[in-house]
């Protein structure tokens, strides 16, 4: 599941505060990072509900959520009045 996490997407998670402060025509890669986390997200989502293991669904569900969290905050990093 961590396949989908490409290195420009991590690269933009570890720059989130630098990429905040930047110009709003900067932070649009801040929205295309949620996009993707939201995308990551959903697709987890969607093996979670496959998984005949309750725990392992519990656990598949909570790395979903928190990407979907990212994803948020992402969006609200890139909304902000730096």
């Amino acid at each position: 599941m961590y396949d989908a996490m490409t290195p420009e997407l991590i690269d933009v998670l570890d720059n989130v505060k630098t990429l905040a402060e930047q110009q709003p025509a900067q932070r649009r890669k801040l929205g295309d990072a949620a996009l993707e986390l939201q995308r990551i997200s959903a697709g987890i989502v969607s093996q979670a509900v496959k998984l005949s293991d309750p725990l392992a669904r519990q656990s598949a569900t909570t790395v979903a959520d928190g990407l979907a969290a990212a994803a948020q905050l992402c969006r609200t990093a890139m909304e902000s009045d730096s």
